[in-house]
Parts: C-alpha cells; structure tokens; sequence
C-alpha cells in the first residue's frame, strides 16, 4: 500500500496519508468534524493515538518541518 505524505500544509488531509511530528511517522486514521486523529505503531509493537484539530496538526507540522530544515 502507497501512503502520501503531507508536505504541503494547504493539503486536506485524507485516512491513510503520513505526516510526520518529532521525527516519527504519523498515519491519518480519522477525520472527523474538524478533529483528525493520528496513529502511530512504537517500535515495542504499542499502537498509539493522537487526537488534534486540524490547526494543531498544521502546528506541529510546521515546527516538525522547522527543527528538519535547521
């Protein structure tokens, strides 16, 4: 399975496209009234969520994208 990976912060975003936060790879599994809930698998086999609006996901985007270009 081919994901995306969001790079452009004008993108709407859609259920299985990547994003990446903190260096780690982030897999949309929900949209939902404005909220987008992101999944992630840890290396220990632990699946973890995350819930943010899509102007935190934006945010964090940014900064990720930021401490990546420095």
């Amino acid at each position: 399975m081919v994901l995306g990976i969001i790079a452009d912060l004008s993108l709407e975003y859609e259920v299985g496209d990547s994003v990446f936060i903190d260096n780690k790879e982030w897999i949309i599994a929900e949209v939902l009234n404005g909220k987008v809930k992101l999944q992630r698998d840890g290396i220990d086999g632990t699946s973890r969520t995350m819930d943010v609006t899509r102007s935190e996901l934006q945010e964090l985007m940014k900064v990720s994208q930021h401490q990546f270009d420095n």
